[in-house]
């Protein structure tokens, strides 16, 4: 979920209702094929949408049969439902990592399988296009944003513990070992975990993955919740044991992203799960040290899965055929072309630079090697960025396996286990499994009602 998206579903706020679609019935408008876009930044945002415009005017010149009208609309978890059963979405529209596989069930996205052939470039990594894929291989999505959580730590506090800033922990058991020697050797916090805002339950779900556990299954032929098991229990057990037996997170437990993240910039937390996205809201918003911040992997438990999230366009099952390829189009130039154009991905990072902004910040590759890692390399090249404190994070995802987040009503999910992760962080008594067995009870009627 994500700001990782910054928190995928979350992080992200509607600016606008839809625009019109207008154009004839069959997609075209005046000899062209016609297509709606969501996305465009707001008026409030005059740069932004002056450069989105521009992006718009640069397709249309180099596609002269397609019409592009864009809308301010971005995803709202608590709007987007209701305007997906009122078919007042986009032709093209983002959804976050949650949403593609009810999506394809319901029908209410368009299968983009036989239109991938007009892609420049499609050779992705199979585990981004998992999220919008089917067991079949059919594909109803495109990735426009990817990240995989991992482990975000303060590098000046491990090397004032006595830490080797180049080598973060790379177990669960490690991160509980040097949360507790920088605890007691600085007496700042050595781990903070998420617990607002659904943020709890997101960062519980990411740990669950690390331990080789899931949150839903399919059992009878419906969605049921699967983290009445072993991996939730052992996520739990660790984060009790590092706040009542070892005192290593310190008093502060009812924060979210953000909260985190600006204690993590002050200072004030020694480490937090987080991908590498969160590095620009951690300069430019909360004014962190650029040589303090490292990245590294989702530390292990029992398995090698980080959750996997970030957004993904898809298209309008009321799409005609010239409007799904327009579309196709659309998203191939927009948000695919940077991942395998080493120019423009120089082009890209080198225009930030000069807005004084932070420039190429490493992301996980779209593209199988032979396309991503000279764009990669580019990036590298042109970054403000010291990919140096990155390195373990960049290294370790090629080995690791790529869990979304829950298929099916992930939001809803997130917000009952808020309230088990605030339990074990702000009661001693509190008992992890029979936490879980309450947020089971609340979860089953919530995906009862979504698969009716």
């Amino acid at each position: 979920m994500n700001t990782y998206m910054a928190r995928g579903a979350a992080g992200l706020l509607l600016l606008a209702a839809v625009a019109a679609c207008g154009g004839g019935q069959d997609g075209t408008s005046g000899g062209k094929t016609e297509i709606t876009v969501s996305g465009m930044p707001p008026s409030t945002q005059p740069e932004s949408q002056k450069n989105f415009l521009a992006q718009v005017a640069e397709f249309e010149k180099a596609n002269p049969t397609i019409k592009v009208k864009p809308t301010e609309t971005q995803y709202d978890v608590k709007t987007f439902a209701a305007r997906l059963a009122a078919g007042q979405l986009e032709t093209v529209f983002r959804v976050p990592l949650t949403d593609p596989q009810a999506m394809i069930k319901r029908g209410q996205v368009a299968d983009l399988t036989a239109d991938m052939k007009l892609l420049a470039k499609s050779d992705f990594d199979k585990r981004i296009l998992a999220p919008s894929s089917t067991p079949d291989g059919k594909i109803y999505g495109l990735p426009t944003e990817a990240y995989a959580a991992g482990l975000v730590y303060n590098r000046e506090l491990f090397t004032k513990a006595g830490l080797d800033p180049d080598k973060p922990p790379a177990t669960w058991d490690e991160v509980r070992a040097a949360a507790k020697t920088i605890s007691d050797k600085t007496g700042v916090p050595g781990f903070g975990m998420h617990a607002t805002a659904n943020t709890g339950g997101w960062m519980l779900t990411t740990m669950t993955y690390s331990y080789g556990g899931r949150m839903e299954k399919e059992e009878g032929g419906k969605v049921v919740p699967a983290f009445d098991d072993v991996p939730t229990r052992q996520a739990l057990d660790l984060l009790k044991a590092m706040r009542w037996d070892d005192r290593s997170m310190g008093t502060q437990h009812l924060r979210n992203q953000d909260d985190l993240l600006r204690d993590f910039a002050a200072g004030k937390v020694a480490m937090m799960m987080g991908a590498p996205n969160l590095y620009g809201s951690y300069i430019a918003k909360f004014n962190g040290k650029p040589e303090v911040y490292g990245q590294t992997t989702l530390p292990s438990g029992s398995g090698k899965g980080t959750l996997l999230g970030g957004t993904v366009a898809v298209v309008s099952p009321k799409a005609t055929p010239e409007q799904r390829q327009a579309a196709v189009k659309w998203i191939d130039a927009v948000y695919l072309r940077p991942k395998y154009d080493a120019a423009l991905a120089t082009e890209r990072a080198e225009k930030k630079k000069a807005d004084g902004l932070v420039a190429a910040v490493p992301q996980l590759p779209f593209f199988a090697p032979a396309v991503s890692d000279p764009v990669m390399a580019a990036e590298k090249a042109a970054s403000n960025v010291d990919w140096e404190h990155f390195a373990t994070y960049n290294e370790g995802v090629k080995a690791q396996e790529f869990i979304s987040e829950p298929p099916l009503a992930g939001q809803e999910l997130y917000a009952a286990l808020d309230t088990v992760v605030q339990a074990v962080l702000t009661r001693q008594d509190a008992d992890p499994a029979a936490e879980i067995t309450k947020a089971v009870e609340k979860v089953k009627p919530i995906l009862d009602r979504s698969q009716q």
